[in-house]
């Protein structure tokens, strides 16, 4: 086994060489010759920075060759159907909210000359989304004659209330109206003169007002139950079921029975693939009249069934159907079909629009009817049925602004058996030492043709300012009469609203009326008019309204009728009251 050396000894032994070659090499170098002319140092060149040429300019090359790219491409587009498919959504379960009733109500309060108390009063309590109840009361009076024309006092009050239950999509509803009108049969022969009143017996010549008076009470119900899904092809429907009974003085009944439904959905596409969408309706309706007084009975129906298909094609709507109508003139029986078409087109969206539409039907005048015309016609004039052939009415409507919107229409009618009013000779006796001069209308009826024009202008200015203006224009051509008795040739309205600082309410009211005839017709057959009076020229007929709302529930108001103060005859020897304005008070809670 070798023993190693010590570190030390092995360190000097790596020293000792290094020495010797420094000595050795020493003395071998101070022994060759030194050539100091020339010394050659071979290595590889490295220049610095300050020895670099600098340019001053960009290079640039200058390229004389140009090469202009005249691409041409077409685009090819192809539709890719794509299919969604909704996920259906879990229904969350919402607490029923708290209901809160809420309550609303205005009653208003006047008084003027003539003699002329005015009460209105409505409330309506709603339990929101539930049932909804309304009240409606109303009256106004006169107590003062027209000036020698005695007993022309009359009174109408209304009373009626009504409400409604809502369920879920569905609405039920009913009411119940009670109106009782009362008026006289005041008008006399214009060259007739009442005789002075003699002291001591102030009757002499003058009428008893329970002689002429007439007095019309109208009790009326309803029920109706529908919904009404929009958007949506499920099953519209409607029902409604009412009644009116109306009686007078003279011991008159006129029972009206109506019975009307509805019901309509959409429907899928038109087997030509041309309708965008389309819907069918069907209208189902029953009206039963029965009069009955001391001496006569009588009854008149009509039954009817129309249905229509509705069509919608870009921006044209159009609907084609059937009126089949079923007549009950006491117990004959009759029916007959009305052709029924529409055509809708928006030439200009939201502002112009045109339409056209033929349509035919009949209806009953009834006496509540004719009484609510005229309250001044006999009692029980009988029913009769009115046979409307053809109705065919087009025009235009849109909106010239936001703020301005028009509608023009014509429309030309061909009626049989339409109403008009009249007198008879005998009605026109010449009063001697008793009155007998008091006058109750007839009912005539005659074919006729009747051409309607109308325009109506509608402008709104926020909530500060709204104008409408109207105006119609007729022309009547009659198969046995010589006149549309008792109807202008033109009418005219303009209805103006102001609010100034929210504190001062204006209104305006104007009403233009052209000239009209009544007649005096023979007491034996054939009936024709043995003379013709002008009952007026062209007048305006201008009322006036202001209010001040002391506070947001309180307000006083003034209105003011017949503003030019002059008296005209609506009905042949029926003049209306002249200048009266009513002064009142109004609150809301």
């Amino acid at each position: 086994m070798r023993t190693p050396l010590p570190t030390s000894i092995r360190h000097w032994l790596k020293v000792i060489p290094l020495f010797t070659a420094i000595i050795f090499g020493n003395n071998a170098s101070a022994q060759r010759f030194l050539d100091i002319d020339e010394i050659q140092v071979i290595a590889p060149y490295e220049p610095t920075i300050s020895d670099a040429f600098k340019i001053n300019t960009n290079p640039v090359i200058e390229d004389t060759v140009r090469i202009d790219l005249d691409l041409a491409y077409d685009i090819h587009p192809q539709k890719i159907i794509t299919r969604y498919q909704a996920d259906t959504i879990t229904p969350v379960r919402l607490p029923r909210p708290r209901m809160v009733s809420q309550h609303q109500g205005q009653v208003k309060g006047a008084y003027g000359n003539y003699q002329t108390p005015w009460f209105e009063g409505i409330f309506n309590t709603s339990h929101a989304g539930v049932y909804n109840l309304g009240v409606h009361l109303r009256h106004i009076s006169s107590g003062q004659e027209i000036d020698g024309y005695p007993h022309s006092l009359y009174s109408h009050n209304k009373a009626n209330i009504h409400g409604q239950r809502f369920f879920s999509g569905t609405t039920l509803g009913a009411g119940i109206v009670y109106d009782r009108h009362v008026v006289h049969y005041y008008g006399k022969p214009d060259e007739i003169t009442l005789p002075e009143e003699t002291p001591g017996n102030d009757t002499i010549g003058l009428p008893v007002a329970g002689d002429i008076r007439q007095r019309y009470d109208l009790l009326s119900s309803h029920v109706h139950f529908g919904n009404n899904h929009k958007g949506s092809d499920r099953v519209n429907y409607h029902a409604g079921l009412s009644h009116q009974w109306l009686s007078d003085r003279y011991d008159g009944n006129e029972h009206h029975i109506g019975l009307k439904g509805e019901t309509g959905r959409k429907i899928g596409a038109d087997p030509f693939d041309i309708a965008d969408r389309q819907s069918f309706r069907m209208d189902v309706r029953a009206d039963h009249y029965r009069y009955t007084n001391l001496s006569d009975t009588s009854r008149a129906g009509i039954y009817s069934m129309r249905p229509k298909l509705f069509s919608e094609i870009d921006r044209l709507r159009f609907h084609i159907g059937v009126n089949l109508s079923v007549e009950d003139d006491n117990a004959n029986f009759l029916l007959r079909a009305y052709p029924l078409a529409g055509l809708e087109m928006e030439l200009i969206p939201d502002r112009l629009v045109a339409h056209l539409e033929a349509s035919g039907y009949q209806e009953v005048q009834s006496w509540q009817k004719l009484s609510q015309m005229n309250p001044f016609v006999q009692s029980g004039p009988g029913m009769t049925l009115s046979n409307v052939r053809s109705v065919i009415e087009g025009g235009i409507r849109g909106s010239i602004s936001s703020r301005v919107s028009y509608r023009l229409g014509l429309s030309n009618s061909i009626i049989d058996n339409y109403p008009l009013f009249a007198l008879f000779a005998d009605q026109d006796a010449v009063l001697t030492d008793t009155y007998a001069g008091y006058d109750a209308f007839s009912v005539i009826y005659d074919d006729i043709r009747k051409l309607a024009f109308h325009a109506e202008l509608l402008a709104r200015f926020g909530e500060r300012f709204s104008l409408r203006l109207r105006g119609d224009y007729f022309d009547y051509s009659m198969e046995n009469q010589q006149k549309p008795w008792h109807k202008p040739d033109f009418l005219a309205t303009m209805n103006v609203r102001y609010s100034l600082f929210d504190k001062i309410n204006l209104t305006a009211d104007l009403y233009g009326r052209s000239g009209a005839y009544g007649a005096l017709l023979s007491d034996t057959a054939p009936v024709v008019p043995l003379s013709e009076k002008k009952l007026h020229d062209f007048y305006i007929d201008a009322n006036l309204g202001v209010e001040y709302r002391y506070t947001k529930n309180f307000s006083v108001f003034l209105l003011f009728h017949n503003m030019p103060n002059e008296s005209y005859q609506r009905w042949l020897h029926y003049p209306t009251q002249a200048f009266s304005f009513l002064g009142g008070v109004s609150y809301g809670f």
